[in-house]
Formats: structure tokens, sequence, C-alpha cells
């Protein structure tokens, strides 16, 4: 078993013994994506895209495409890089494979999760010069030669940071972040509803836009060590594979299970706009991604619909049987209306 970072008092002294209590939490150890050599920790998973980009000698313009968060745009923005938007299908693969030119990168987003054969085909296609963004995708394994990014955050309880793995990372990064004071609303969330702690969610997530690249904190890596990411594994399958066989008839998106490493979220898209308020209405409550695709492409573009349609149903560690029931209940009565 991995142990858990320690704590290292003020710079220059051996390490404090004795005071008060601090959070005490396991070390199950389980991390996925901590990889000796080739992993590193980073303050954010946008951070951890700058870490990779910063290892590719003389990029000159990166692929993006267009139903993506606007915050992989901010490590461009820094390092100084073009970039160009690519389309994309109903099965959330390239409308059309781009030629690079020398120097040029594309990124591809495994897109909640579905997608680990159609990643071999890019990688097989365009080889080193294929960055994967895996922040939906915790559990998927990075590719020999393939820089990969990861946001765990995005999958359990955590205030921030990212992962990067590379072949052989040389940036070396000595300056630790810290997250306390962004991590309140972590425990407002247990003793409040989501509601009453939504305004410092939402200040906690907006420190990430000007946040330095820097190592992930010495709090972020111990609440991850305190996470049992097998059981998680385990529970998500389950709660996936209880929501798909009873609401596949009404999802529109290509699900193929053999392509996914662990699911992330159970993807419903869906040709009711309605049923998103009705979820919310009755509890379930589900972000939408990326709402501004929805401003700058067509109306009947893939991108806007996807943007406006898709609902991304919650099947983490958190829920059981019974919560899927309920879910499944509040869809198809929808449906039966």
């Amino acid at each position: 078993m991995t142990p858990p970072p320690s704590t290292t008092g003020t710079p220059g002294r051996e390490p404090e013994i004795g005071a008060y209590f601090g959070l005490e939490l396991p070390s199950y150890g389980n991390i996925p994506q901590n990889r000796p050599g080739r992993s590193v920790m980073l303050n954010s998973g946008r951070n951890a895209l700058e870490y990779i980009l910063r290892h590719l000698p003389g990029i000159t313009r990166l692929h993006l495409p267009t139903y993506s968060c606007t915050s992989l745009l901010q490590p461009l923005a820094r390092l100084g890089i073009p970039h160009t938007a690519y389309r994309i299908t109903p099965r959330l693969e390239l409308e059309q494979l781009p030629r690079l030119r020398p120097n040029e990168h594309i990124l591809y987003i495994n897109y909640y999760a579905l997608k680990e054969h159609y990643i071999d085909t890019l990688a097989a296609h365009y080889g080193s010069r294929l960055i994967i963004d895996n922040s939906q995708s915790l559990y998927s394994p990075p590719r020999p030669g393939i820089p990969a990014f990861y946001s765990p955050r995005k999958n359990s309880g955590l205030p921030d940071g990212g992962i990067a793995v590379l072949d052989r990372p040389t940036l070396q990064l000595t300056e630790r972040d810290t997250s306390y004071s962004a991590a309140g609303y972590l425990l407002q969330r247990l003793e409040q509803t989501a509601e009453a702690a939504s305004p410092a969610c939402e200040q906690s997530e907006r420190r990430l836009d000007n946040l330095p690249m820097r190592r992930i904190s010495l709090l972020t890596e111990r609440l991850m060590h305190g996470i049992d990411y097998e059981t998680a594994r385990r529970i998500r399958w389950e709660n996936f594979t209880h929501l798909h066989n009873r609401l596949r008839d009404y999802n529109k998106l290509p699900i193929d299970t053999s392509s996914i490493a662990t699911p992330y979220c159970y993807p419903l898209w869906t040709g009711l706009p309605g049923l998103r308020n009705h979820l919310i209405d009755h509890g379930i409550l589900i972000p939408r991604y990326w709402p501004e695709t929805a401003c700058d492409t067509p109306p009947g573009s893939t991108e806007r619909q996807l943007a406006d349609n898709l609902l991304p149903l919650p099947v983490d560690q958190r829920y059981t049987a019974e919560h899927m029931e309920r879910i499944i209940r509040i869809v198809t009565d929808y449906y039966a209306a």
C-alpha cells in the first residue's frame, strides 16, 4: 500500500510531532494513474494540460473539438499557442481527421469515458501528436507515447488537482499549491444541501481559472489517498449497467459498453428538452456540459444538440440501486406522460 504524503511543517525544520488533531482519513493507496516515473500530480486538470504542452518542442498549433470546455483555452493563451476547432459526429468522433502540419498536435476528449476503442484508432493514426483529455475518464489507461491528462475532482470530492501522464516528464515543479482555503464547500456539502454550498463551490471553481502551475496540494493529495477507487469503480459499473439496461431504448447516443474503462455518468441523449428541468424539479441535479457550445454552433449541429439535450445522469459511488430506480421512474414517467 502506498503511504500517504507526509506533512512537512515549516520549511527547513523537521516535521512536527504533537499538538491538536487534523482531519483523519484512511489511506487506500489505489489512486488511478499514479504511475511512478510517468505521472505528475498538479493542482488542476488544465495545468496538467499546460505541463504536457510545455514538453512538446516547438508546438505551433493545437486542434481542439468545438464541443469542449473553454478552460482548455487557458493554458493555450498563457503559452501563446493558437488553436483550430474541429467538429464531431453523433458518435462523438471526428467528422474528418485533420491533416497535421509539422509541429501541430491534436487533442481528443474521451467523452463521458465512452471512447476507449476510438482512442486506440486515433493513437494508431496520430501517434505522439495526439493528446488525450481524460478529465471524464479517470480510469482510462494511458497509451505508450501518447500524453494524457486527468481531473480526479470530477470523480470525487476534491477541491482541485490534476494528473499529467507522459513517457518521460522532465519539468521539475518545486512549489506546492495550498487548497485549505478553497475546500470549505466540501465540508459544507456534508452538513447542508448542494444548493447551500453552491456559492462556495462556484467560488472555488473560479479560483482555478488563474491558478499558476504548481504541484498538487498536500490536502488534495491526502484526500485522494483516502478514496477507495476500486470500490468506486465497482459501484459505478453497477449503477451504469442498471440505468443502461432500463433506459437504452430512450437513448439517442450509441453506447458500446466494451469501450468503457469505467463509467463517468450515464449520458442520456434525449429528444425531450423539458426532461432536464423535470429531473431537477424532482431532485436529480445534473449539470449541463459546455453550454457555451450552444452559443457558438448552429441549432442543428451535433454540438448544439449535445449541449442542449444530453443529460449526464449520476452513477457514482455515492448511490445505490434504489437511487437508480428513482431516476428510472422519473424518466419513464415523463416519457409516458
